[in-house]
């Protein structure tokens, strides 16, 4: 399996426990509050992994880009964190979200960028939004 695949592998059956976890907290059974626990960190743990590839890239790429990209690495962890810490469920999902977007628009601005990687990522931020919804409207 070449590394493009794996990537895209791991990147796919990471989406599982976004969906797994809001699926179970919309259901309203057992545990469902839980679930949006495990939710909110997973997405919180998804989004400090982008900014490490943040900073993983910035060692490759030329010094014009490589400060913001540091920067911006560590932002991204930090604003997880403080999504996480906000106290309303709700607040903290959509935060994730936007925190995930934004990731993706800093990427596609980047003129350094793989293109499949690129639409990997973009693929996977389409995949994940929607089960930020999910839940979202689990603890509406």
């Amino acid at each position: 399996m070449s590394t493009r695949s794996l990537m895209a592998s791991l990147g796919y059956a990471g989406l599982t426990p976004f969906y797994g976890s809001a699926g179970w907290a919309l259901t309203g059974l057992p545990g469902a509050e839980w679930a949006i626990e495990l939710f909110i960190i997973y997405a919180v743990a998804i989004l400090a992994f982008l900014g490490g590839t943040l900073w993983g890239y910035a060692v490759q790429v030329g010094p014009d880009s490589k400060r913001l990209r540091l920067v911006l690495s560590n932002a991204a962890v930090l604003f997880a964190v403080v999504a996480a810490l906000v106290g309303s469920p709700l607040v903290s999902i959509s935060m994730l979200a936007l925190g995930q977007v934004l990731v993706l628009m800093y990427e596609r601005s980047g003129r350094d960028s793989r293109d499949w990687y690129i639409r990997l990522r973009t693929r996977l931020t389409l995949g994940v939004l929607p089960a930020h919804g999910v839940a979202a409207l689990a603890v509406s």
